[in-house]
């Protein structure tokens, strides 16, 4: 994430450059603002990765079946009702 953040600010700032030796002083004018928002975008998203990534670490992986369900609106409504530790057997017929 820093190398391609750090490459989006390299590429701006040389066509800011480029620009500015072309046109002169007034690019600037747009110029400048434009790669102090770009800088704000980056380090917000860069907030949110760091949390989204924590969060996701917190998380169980889906295949871990001691961890606790989320909870949520219809959490536990389609689960079957976990039976001890093993699978019960039981003998007999069920036509009756």
């Amino acid at each position: 994430m820093a190398r391609l953040a750090g490459a989006v600010i390299a590429m701006e700032v040389a066509a800011l450059v480029v620009a500015y030796l072309a046109f002169g002083w007034l690019v600037l004018l747009v110029g400048a603002p434009l790669l102090v928002g770009t800088v704000l975008v980056l380090v917000a998203v860069r907030a949110t990765e760091v949390a989204r990534r924590k969060l996701q670490d917190l998380r169980p992986t889906r295949w871990d079946i001691d961890a606790p369900a989320p909870g949520g609106l219809m959490s536990g409504f389609f689960e079957i009702p976990r039976q001890g530790g093993s699978m019960q057997v039981t003998s007999g017929s069920a036509r009756g």
